[in-house]
């Protein structure tokens, strides 16, 4: 009676397979899904950053599949976004550019070139964007699109089939930092904390960073006269601006980073940049150093980060401390 049993399951089994088997279809050869769509949509670009969408998802599809973007249109007008597809000028790369060897203009410009196109391009063979620092120049809003998809099955056009909407933020990242007050000629030393830091966009236009160093009261460091040295083998902004030497006025230091992220490259200190300012011309609040006499340097160090291209003024300000006029 078991083996009969048994006889009879086995028997079922097979059967059940054998109609799985045969009951179950093939994919079709060259399938091209009508779901094949954006996740992340709402997609969020940051207008003059450079970013890069995700792929779309195809659902399946039989690979290769060739994508090929259609229109982009203004989501309240519904009519085509010319400005997304108006020319401007920006750097390409062309070669592999070596933050660590490629430390002049000339060599620089060995691996870029000018080119005049739209904000972004468009991947066939994936189908995300990468929007360049010229997304600046569109308007703020929300663009519909519509792309189409091929492969060996044919092609299929996909309506709407997503949005992405341009929207400002900071183009620009301050770091931790901090400030310390050492004795002249010792170890001895107390904290400050750390530094307020403050950057304003001034224009679209340009590579450049007017850095300020100043006191708690606003009164700015003179770097022509030496009130604000490097500090050793620190990192300090210098180490950053790679391509161009440091000006030097009575108020700041200047310097056109060339192309972004600035700093391109991390030092042994990460982005921080230190400087020292001499006790001649720097005194510390009563209760920060064991005295008010002139003998204690102060040191801040901090940190920013510029995603995008244009002016930029960053004011550093230290506090518990007075720079002596």
């Amino acid at each position: 009676m078991i083996m009969k049993r048994n006889i009879k399951i086995f028997g079922a089994v097979v059967m059940a397979v054998s109609a799985a088997m045969y009951g179950c279809s093939k994919v079709e050869n060259g399938f091209l899904s009508n779901q094949i769509r954006y996740v992340d949509n709402p997609i969020k670009i940051k207008r003059g950053q450079i970013q890069s969408t995700n792929p779309v998802s195809n659902d399946g599809s039989s690979a290769p599949v060739v994508y090929k973007l259609l229109d982009i249109r203004d989501a309240e007008k519904h009519t085509h976004a010319d400005s997304v597809f108006k020319n401007y000028e920006r750097y390409e790369w062309i070669g592999k550019f070596d933050p660590e060897k490629d430390t002049t203009v000339a060599l620089l410009n060995t691996k870029r070139q000018k080119v005049n196109t739209p904000c972004f391009e468009f991947n066939e063979h994936t189908g995300a964007f990468t929007f360049y620092g010229t997304s600046i120049k569109v308007p703020l809003g929300t663009y519909e699109f519509d792309i189409q998809a091929s492969n060996q099955n044919g092609s299929k056009e996909y309506k709407n089939i997503a949005t992405f909407t341009l929207i400002d933020e900071p183009p620009y990242h301050v770091g931790d930092g901090g400030a310390a007050w050492f004795k002249d000629g010792t170890t001895t030393s107390g904290d400050l904390g750390v530094p307020t830091v403050t950057i304003r966009k001034i224009s679209d236009e340009g590579t450049n960073i007017i850095l300020k160093i100043a006191d708690q009261n606003g009164r700015y460091f003179n770097p022509a006269k030496g009130e604000i040295i490097r500090r050793g083998d620190r990192s300090d902004f210098q180490t950053y601006a790679q391509f161009h030497p440091l000006e030097r006025t009575d108020t700041s230091m200047v310097c056109n980073f060339e192309t972004t992220p600035f700093p391109l490259l991390q030092s042994a200190y990460g982005y921080l940049i230190y400087y020292r300012i001499p006790s001649q011309f720097v005194t510390v609040d009563p209760g920060y150093a064991p005295t008010n006499e002139k003998i204690y340097n102060v040191n801040p160090r901090f940190q920013f980060q510029i995603f995008q291209e244009g002016t930029y003024e960053v004011v550093v300000k230290i506090k518990h401390v007075n720079r002596i006029i």
